[in-house]
């Protein structure tokens, strides 16, 4: 282990300004709290560094003894509670590879699509009800916050180095592509000529495309879907947060085997 004693280490300089770490850091990510960090270290994600207390490694032992290469940092907790957003990182930080997108053709019969996706918290929100419902591929478009950065990965529970993340560059190919492969795609709206997801029939290779929070799917990737789900709610209501609606999506979708 090494003993740090002061904020000045160089060792610890990637988990001094977490504000900053996603523009200085782009081919690494940052897990915070002691069950992300738990999540990181059992996935097949390659972990450099975990900075810690003495009872964190003491209480996690059998963990790290697969976990040789790792370099364990330890430090006091007074000197830890320093470092801003003690809330959010709870006193345990680990730095890792950010790792390469999937392929498309290594993605699961059942995919979820995030098209235009701006706020970190429901993007991390959608990774975390997509994995609980074993939905386990998502496709981004570039326009979709990313879901290694550290606040999705945070909301996500660290439930987000368990799934299959792919980038697309151009979705009106990749939906192409999907089709090529025999699966259908499903857009979300509640608007006039939308299936109600209750009564609709999903099959068994289906990808399912929630929208942007203020706009919802980009009409020329509307174009190309099959067809359009509606979750059936009050007039007086008429929309849900995209976090919201995707997750009575997933179950739905999570039903049909």
């Amino acid at each position: 282990m090494n003993k740090i004693v002061s904020l000045n280490d160089p060792n610890i300089k990637e988990f001094l300004n977490l504000k900053e770490f996603n523009l200085k850091n782009e081919n690494h990510i940052c897990a915070q709290s002691e069950k992300v960090v738990l999540k990181l270290l059992q996935s097949p994600f390659k972990t450099l560094k975990v900075f810690a207390t003495e009872n964190f490694f003491s209480r996690h032992e059998k963990v790290f003894s697969s976990k040789l290469n790792i370099k364990k940092l330890v430090a006091e907790k007074t000197l830890i509670k320093t470092i801003i957003g003690h809330n959010h990182h709870q006193g345990v930080f680990a730095l890792a590879e950010r790792p390469s997108y999937y392929p498309i053709t290594s993605l699961d019969s059942k995919i979820l699509i995030l098209n235009g996706l701006t706020s970190p918290e429901n993007v991390g929100s959608l990774c975390r009800t997509a994995a609980a419902f074993n939905i386990n591929s998502i496709i981004i478009d570039h326009k979709t916050v990313n879901p290694y950065l550290k606040r999705p990965i945070r909301v996500s529970m660290g439930n987000i180095f368990q799934l299959k993340i792919h980038l697309s560059e151009d979705l009106p190919t990749t939906l192409s592509v999907l089709k090529k492969h025999s699966y259908k795609i499903f857009g979300t709206a509640n608007e006039e000529g939308s299936i109600s997801i209750e009564s609709s029939d999903l099959p068994r290779r289906a990808a399912l495309i929630i929208g942007s929070e203020g706009h919802g799917i980009d009409p020329e990737i509307k174009y190309l879907c099959d067809n359009i789900l509606k979750i059936n709610v009050t007039h007086n209501v008429m929309h849900l947060n995209a976090a919201s609606a995707g997750a009575i999506f997933l179950y739905e979708l999570s039903k049909k085997r």
